[in-house]
């Protein structure tokens, strides 16, 4: 899978840029929730659901696939919920 550039990260709606070691907070999913996939791609296992306004730091990342962009994110209070996923439904916020 391509690695894309750090140089060429998107930024998010708050105008800041999701990278390595940053928080993002799950977001857009209506109620229902991100699911976070073993790999990063539409058609991969989904390993758990985030909930909306869940926050993850970022570990790895980013790739392209799909046509989306991917995070690997990992729950600072549980390493077990971690995966990837797109940064469409994550923005960036501040450390708790």
């Amino acid at each position: 899978m391509p690695t894309i550039d750090p140089a060429l990260l998107s930024p998010t709606a708050a105008g800041d840029q999701i990278g390595i070691n940053g928080y993002v907070q799950i977001t857009g999913t209506e109620g229902e929730g991100l699911r976070v996939h073993a790999t990063p791609g539409l058609e991969t296992d989904t390993v758990f659901r985030g909930e909306e306004a869940e926050v993850f730091i970022v570990r790895e990342g980013p790739q392209e696939v799909d046509g989306y962009t991917w995070w690997y994110i990992e729950a600072p209070y549980d390493e077990t919920r971690r995966g990837w996923a797109a940064a469409d439904f994550l923005i960036v916020v501040p450390p708790p």
